[in-house]
């Protein structure tokens, strides 16, 4: 069986991450992936091709028509049994291009929320015109895609909102590759062993510097708990548009001795072995993938209060969600999780239940063996 996926680009993010993790399942269930990707040269595109993923490109474009012309031409050159698209707010041209062909199709839907940029949001033209062709998108993906998957309770709620149930919708949670975590603990490195040698808290942070994990916000965060006096460390692991800035506010808030900038690296468990707290204070997720990955590690939680986060975070640390648009709150929130670290009120018991409850709801094996069963049930309709 063949199936084509869609995605952005082959980097460091949730959604890729996670695909590859599939990958060696999917082909134990005699499935083929192609991957049709906007751009070349993604950090994770040589793994996919050792997997034994095909990849192809095509060019992006803001023109519905352009996006069907151009899906329909690589499904006529190539033979697919699926297409699926991980573009769950913009996948309407190809829902269209694949109704067509008669070839069945599925929209993941990863977030709870289309992102647009500041400057789109903040133009009444720009965000009307946003409004308006996402709302062609999704009339054409409710119309002609097969199968709408929501990888959140919320994510899904997009397109389910106020329509009766239907067996066109699925929540299919992520996994992750908790093996990988378990047997991966490269050596930390100097320079980050001698940041944390005299830290009385060391937060962690993973994700891409970009709007939706409210970075600006969380060095504020971080600076009204007063690190320098506390010595307190902060590592934030990843890459972005808004890393410059976030490097030059450290700078201007004095704080450059009490934040490490440990850039990308796939092996996050060496931070995750150093780390008293993860902090996660997305102003929108889809279901927050790192956080799984530090309950399993088991690292206490202090997150915004996303409805998604509720979903993918053991209840005993929803007490420290906060609103990510409230420093204050936010603030109080890390005060109160840290000192219930101090006092061990947060201790064996709770990092393992937490660690528990990840592992019974997100593992890749339930993820890959529920694609696998969705890519086989529509390829035969």
């Amino acid at each position: 069986m063949r199936v084509l996926t869609i995605v952005s680009k082959l980097d460091m993010g949730g959604i890729e991450k996670t695909l590859l993790s599939c990958l060696p399942y999917l082909n134990n269930a005699a499935i083929r992936l192609t991957v049709c990707c906007y751009a070349k040269g993604g950090l994770l595109e040589q793994q996919y091709k050792e997997t034994g993923a095909e990849i192809i490109y095509f060019k992006r474009s803001r023109i519905p028509f352009n996006d069907a012309v151009q899906l329909y031409k690589i499904l006529k050159k190539g033979k697919y049994d699926v297409v699926h698209s991980r573009f769950g707010f913009t996948s309407g041209a190809f829902a269209l291009a694949c109704k067509w062909l008669s070839i069945p199709f599925i929209v993941s839907v990863h977030s709870e929320r289309y992102f647009a940029k500041p400057k789109r949001e903040n133009s009444f033209i720009l965000s009307a015109a946003t409004r308006a062709w996402l709302a062609l998108h999704k009339q054409l993906t409710l119309r002609y895609a097969t199968r709408i998957i929501g990888h959140s309770k919320t994510n899904l709620q997009y397109y389910t909102a106020n329509r009766p149930a239907s067996d066109k919708f699925q929540l299919i949670y992520n996994g992750i590759d908790f093996s990988k975590l378990a047997g991966n603990s490269p050596e930390l490195g100097d320079e980050v062993a001698q940041f944390v040698a005299d830290s009385n808290c060391t937060f962690l942070h993973i994700g891409s510097f970009r709007e939706p994990k409210n970075h600006l916000y969380l060095i504020d965060c971080f600076k009204s708990l007063n690190p320098i006096k506390e010595k307190y460390k902060l590592i934030l692991v990843g890459n972005g548009s808004l890393f410059e800035q976030v490097k030059r506010k450290v700078a201007l808030e004095g704080l450059e001795s009490c934040v490490f900038f440990a850039g990308v690296d796939q092996n996050i468990t060496k931070y995750l072995l150093i780390a008293d707290l993860f902090f996660f204070p997305s102003i929108y997720e889809g279901l927050g993938n790192v956080l799984i990955e530090a309950q399993y590690m088991k690292v206490p939680v202090c997150a915004s209060g996303l409805q998604p986060h509720h979903e993918a975070t053991h209840e005993y640390y929803h007490q420290y969600f906060f609103d990510p648009y409230d420093v204050a709150d936010g603030s109080n929130k890390l005060k109160d999780i840290i000192r219930h670290i101090r006092t061990n009120s947060i201790g064996e018991e709770v990092t393992a239940q937490a660690q528990q409850f990840v592992m019974e709801n997100f593992t890749i094996e339930r993820m890959a063996g529920n694609l696998a069963t969705v890519y086989k049930t529509v390829g035969r309709q």
